[in-house]
């Protein structure tokens, strides 16, 4: 059963004084990790993707999630078994509008010199951290929200911990008494085989069926061959019932099993697994991965698997209209970042291999100028050209008077900051939105994929692709 200090949460909207916060971090004995299932199991990560994809040996790609069994008010952030996974909310703050990610940064900024916390460990993840979602545009009817959990559980490579946070003046639970429940619940977690079997989704048009998809597709070509703009990337939606009940730490254990190499996340329900890096701070070096060019995986059997990536990975190499896509994303990091960092480096770019696609890739490291903090560098690259198109404004422009719907938090930045501003944010792609907790038959999930657009783009590959993109929650949720 949840324990009651895990129920209560203080909503701010930025308006209000900062409330003071009591956050305690405590580092777990290897011999607790083990019980938890948090000990390294599984083999190293395959090489030649990429330095963002190497690993260490890891614990199973869902371990952590799996503590979260039987809870709804989960947050995630994991990625090759590592990572953090809260639980509860003990303050969440709220912004729309032109300038929420400022008003997002302060607010944090503000509740970090109005807490205390004892943290032994001082390493990124620890501490006082606020997990958050942002709006792809700032006129969108949803918020974007910064959430601190009740309990938050951490795992790198040197070990594992425990942070919890209350209100000034509340108590804190005793670690001892956690860890026997988050065992509890982490051993009535369905296995992957059990929960995979049953009734399929349903599946139903969003703000598009394929043909409106499609018309929308040709109108805004027609505007690029006018030369309005270069490139636009059109998204579109699914409202997606799974045909039972689907808790969400199972629907994220699906995610991280078949994506264990990319970030998991869950913040306010949206969910997914994003192979897109928008940026990771630590200290003052910064590491940012551009995606833009993609190549779809049709075949099945691990041989043909195999050689089909091949195939399509030297496809990608020598496409035209892929390498111009990227390039123009690439540059658009570039330029956003150069005026706030001391030093920028982009090696050549490279294709990364997924289990349903493969990209062209650009790993951007660099070294942050002055006091610059993580959610700062999140307002200075979003959005990039890979979610909305270049030149910029006139882009948004056109997915605003073409697209035809509010994406919500879809392609927006997702991720974690911690107190001293560092933090790691992907774009929330490959995702959806959940209605209600759980998913079910009255509680549908919209799933969201997109694609860049060129004026030498065949809608029809476009439309596939998009599919293809989809294919990971659909996937997760039974369809």
């Amino acid at each position: 059963m949840p324990q009651p200090w895990l129920e209560a949460a203080q909503v701010l909207d930025g308006s209000a004084a900062a409330p003071h916060l009591s956050v305690r971090t405590t580092p777990l004995a290897p011999r607790d990790a083990a019980r938890l299932g948090l000990a390294a199991t599984v083999p190293p990560a395959p090489s030649g993707q990429g330095p963002l994809t190497a690993a260490p040996p890891s614990p199973a790609p869902d371990a952590l999630l799996r503590l979260a069994t039987g809870r709804e008010d989960v947050t995630s952030w994991v990625r090759h078994g590592r990572g953090l996974v809260g639980l509860g909310r003990t303050l969440e703050l709220r912004a729309r509008g032109a300038s929420r990610i400022e008003q997002m940064r302060a607010a944090w900024r503000q509740v970090v010199y109005a807490s205390w916390w004892s943290d032994p460990l001082v390493r990124p993840g620890t501490g006082p951290v606020a997990l958050g979602t942002l709006t792809f545009s700032p006129g969108s009817g949803q918020d974007c929200v910064l959430l601190v959990p009740r309990l938050l559980i951490g795992l790198d490579d040197d070990g594992a911990w425990l942070t919890t946070a209350v209100l000034r003046g509340e108590e804190h639970p005793d670690p001892a008494e956690v860890v026997e429940e988050l065992i509890a619940a982490a051993a009535t977690a369905p296995s992957q085989e059990t929960s995979a079997q049953g009734a399929r989704a349903v599946v139903e048009p969003g703000s598009h069926d394929r043909d409106s998809y499609l018309d929308c597709l040709s109108r805004v070509q027609a505007r690029m061959r006018s030369g309005e703009v270069a490139k636009v990337v059109i998204a579109r939606d699914l409202l997606v019932r799974p045909a039972t009940s689907l808790g969400t730490p199972e629907l994220l254990g699906r995610l991280a099993q078949a994506y264990p190499s990319c970030w998991t996340f869950a913040v306010d329900g949206m969910v997914g697994a994003s192979p897109e890096l928008l940026v990771r701070l630590s200290g003052r070096r910064l590491t940012s991965r551009v995606l833009a060019g993609t190549a779809r995986r049709h075949a099945t059997e691990p041989g043909a698997r195999e050689r089909e990536a091949a195939r399509l990975a030297a496809w990608l190499e020598g496409s035209q209209k892929n390498n111009r896509e990227h390039a123009l994303a690439r540059a658009s990091a570039l330029k956003a970042l150069e005026p706030l960092c001391s030093v920028v480096q982009a090696p050549p770019r490279h294709v990364i291999t997924l289990p349903n696609v493969l990209h062209l890739a650009s790993d951007v490291t660099g070294v942050v100028a002055g006091d610059t903090g993580a959610l700062s560098l999140v307002g200075a690259l979003h959005p990039t050209a890979a979610v909305g198109g270049t030149p910029t404004p006139a882009a948004l422009a056109v997915i605003e008077a073409e697209e035809g719907m509010d994406r919500g938090r879809y392609a927006g930045p997702v991720g974690w900051v911690d107190w001293h501003g560092e933090g790691e944010w992907c774009i929330a792609l490959r995702s959806g939105q959940l209605s209600g907790a759980p998913a079910g038959p009255q509680a549908p999930v919209r799933v969201f994929g997109g694609g860049g657009i060129m004026p030498d783009s065949e809608p029809g590959d476009e439309l596939a692709e998009t599919e293809a993109k989809m294919r990971p929650m659909l996937a997760a949720l039974g369809a």
